[in-house]
């Protein structure tokens, strides 16, 4: 399946990671340029944030796990 979301169909609160990998960013919204996307992720406690443009993200699937732990994994 095909992973590429263009601009328009990021949302906020969607849950992305890098294409080359890292940690689940969640979308808070564009930036003014309307070009990249502000994401925010946490590095153990702390919250970090970036600019990312929608061609270096895809959209990841938040499962529940059994005792209530988030499994992820990629659509």
């Amino acid at each position: 399946m095909n992973n590429n979301r263009s601009n328009q169909e990021f949302k906020t609160g969607d849950t992305v990671e890098l294409k080359s990998g890292g940690p689940p960013m969640t979308i808070v919204d564009y930036a003014a340029d309307g070009k990249r996307l502000r994401c925010q992720w946490f590095v153990g406690e702390k919250l970090e944030e970036g600019f990312f443009t929608p061609g270096s993200l895809q959209l990841v699937v938040v499962k529940p796990h059994k005792k209530g732990t988030v499994k992820y994994r990629d659509l």
